[in-house]
């Protein structure tokens, strides 16, 4: 960061610094961030409904630093997030866990984009009003892992959450 920008900070300490830059996307990097999102959603969404950790290990492959570029890489983050939500929403074991992981991928990404909410969440489709809301209420109070334990029932054991 410039050290201009650096010395507002410091004056402002209130505010987030990223926040003082964020911009809105341009056209073209509105279709990268979207065209990431599709990719995601073409590639790994499809695994989540049987297998969450198996759809956190689809996008975490997608989303190799050296496989994307920046805004490519944040659209894929972001689905990961609302696509892992969207399973949030019917207590799909895993899918809270994967919520949180990329949402704290995205928001990286993001900061260091320096992209707004708003344009973010405008690439993916969806109410982004409480999509944002959503956010940033998982950020204030992310939930805790489940404690996990051997179920069996009728010769069949399977890992699952401690009730």
């Amino acid at each position: 960061m410039p050290r201009q920008k650096l010395l507002v900070c410091a004056l402002l300490w209130a505010l987030p610094c990223h926040a003082l830059w964020a911009h809105a996307l341009t056209e073209k990097e509105r279709q990268t961030v979207a065209d990431g999102a599709q990719q995601a959603q073409t590639s790994c969404y499809k695994t989540i409904y049987r297998d969450t950790n198996a759809y956190s290990q689809c996008m975490r492959d997608l989303v190799e630093p050296e496989k994307r570029s920046s805004y490519k890489r944040l659209g894929a983050e972001y689905f990961a997030y609302v696509g892992a939500m969207a399973y949030v929403r019917v207590s799909q074991a895993g899918a809270e866990q994967a919520a949180v992981e990329f949402l704290q991928k995205y928001r990286s990404t993001q900061k260091r984009l320096g992209v707004e909410d708003e344009a973010l969440c405008a690439t993916v489709p969806g109410n982004c009003t409480v999509r944002i809301a959503q956010s940033k209420a998982m950020e204030a109070a992310p939930p805790k892992a489940p404690a996990m334990g051997v179920q069996c029932l009728g010769g069949v054991c399977r890992i699952a959450p401690k009730e």
